[in-house]
């Protein structure tokens, strides 16, 4: 089973919300409503937040400041 919702203007796909090309519109909601996309951003703020984390970092940042 599938539920297809159409939304515009909350996504960063592409930058307008009132764009005159419905196919982009439609490739940019699929490509958000698949599992890769929905969880890509968890998977990538855990990442983010761990390399911020490593000693390497940490040290690059003080001594940085």
């Amino acid at each position: 089973m599938s539920i297809l919702s159409l939304h515009h203007g909350d996504h960063g796909v592409h930058g307008d919300s009132r764009t005159l090309h419905p196919v982009r519109d439609f490739v940019a909601d699929w490509l958000e409503a698949t599992p890769a996309a929905i969880l890509l951003r968890p998977v990538g703020a855990f990442l983010t937040e761990w390399v911020k984390s490593t000693p390497a970092v940490i040290l690059f940042q003080s001594l940085h400041r």
